[in-house]
């Protein structure tokens, strides 16, 4: 992980009376809750578990008052929008370019909390910039690397379904700590575990995820491995080998095929 500076602060986009309009704009891509909830709550299930049947109208209209939290996914989809995420995108792919030069798939969200909020504990199958924009925040990283926070085993099962691994209060003293303020932003290196909690007043950030060729091999990688371990084997961890890495990743592919064609086949007899 590691800071960058941005300018997105002062754009008239980001102020609160434009990202509430793009809310009711794009209603189906909006996710909202209670923004104060346990910080090892359950990542994907806590908009339907901490909404307490609030409306997106009455969350809008009360917003600070409620103490909610609302997540707009892939405003790039807006045309408004749309011309400063693309921007950005390109600024993002210049400023990767000389170690990992290939964008194979990006999404934007824009996290709007009050204070106190939290973005429980979780990992994304991505890399991830978040960029500040309004109030302050404290993002806490946890290195994927290290074997007690996510095992090999655990990152090969994460990137092959939708299971994730599980907060323990012993990570609580690895966590590497960042304060963002506005025009700043910290990196999320790939499947990093972190949790983000909003300090004192209203908070505006913007979160710009994507994979790369690099990414996307580790992934087909990983998921190589685990299809060995549900044959029973018990593979050398992703990372070990570059050259193993793609050979994985390679094999991955080849393993879909035949999947492929057997369901295209059951199709058709049916």
């Amino acid at each position: 992980p590691f800071i960058i500076h941005h300018h997105l602060a002062e754009h008239p986009l980001m102020a609160l009376d434009s990202l509430f309009a793009l809310c009711r704009r794009l209603p189906s891509a909006v996710q909202f809750r209670r923004g104060i909830i346990p910080g090892n709550a359950d990542f994907d299930s806590s908009y339907v578990r901490f909404r307490d049947g609030l409306s997106l109208d009455e969350t809008l209209d009360h917003f600070e008052a409620l103490k909610a939290y609302i997540c707009i996914y892939n405003p790039e989809r807006d045309p408004v929008y749309r011309p400063l995420l693309q921007e950005l995108l390109a600024e993002i792919a210049e400023a990767i370019g000389p170690t990992d030069p290939v964008i194979t798939w990006y999404s934007t969200y824009f996290f709007i909390s009050t204070s106190g909020a939290v973005t429980p504990y979780h990992m994304d199958r991505e890399m991830n910039f978040l960029l500040q924009v309004r109030g302050d925040k404290e993002v806490l990283l946890w290195d994927p690397n290290d074997g007690e926070i996510m095992s090999p085993q655990d990152k090969d099962r994460m990137l092959y379904g939708a299971w994730r691994p599980n907060y323990k209060p012993s990570f609580e003293a690895k966590a590497m700590h960042f304060d963002l303020h506005p025009g700043l932003g910290v990196h999320h290196p790939f499947i990093a575990p972190h949790r983000v909690h909003t300090l004192d007043g209203l908070s505006v950030s913007l979160a710009f995820t994507f994979r790369t060729l690099k990414s996307d091999m580790l992934t087909q990688a990983h998921c190589f491995n685990e299809r060995l371990r549900r044959l029973g084997m018990s593979p050398h961890p992703v990372g070990e080998s570059e050259a193993m890495g793609r050979f994985k990743a390679a094999a991955s592919d080849a393993m879909e095929v035949p999947i492929h064609l057997w369901r295209a086949g059951k199709q058709l007899l049916h």
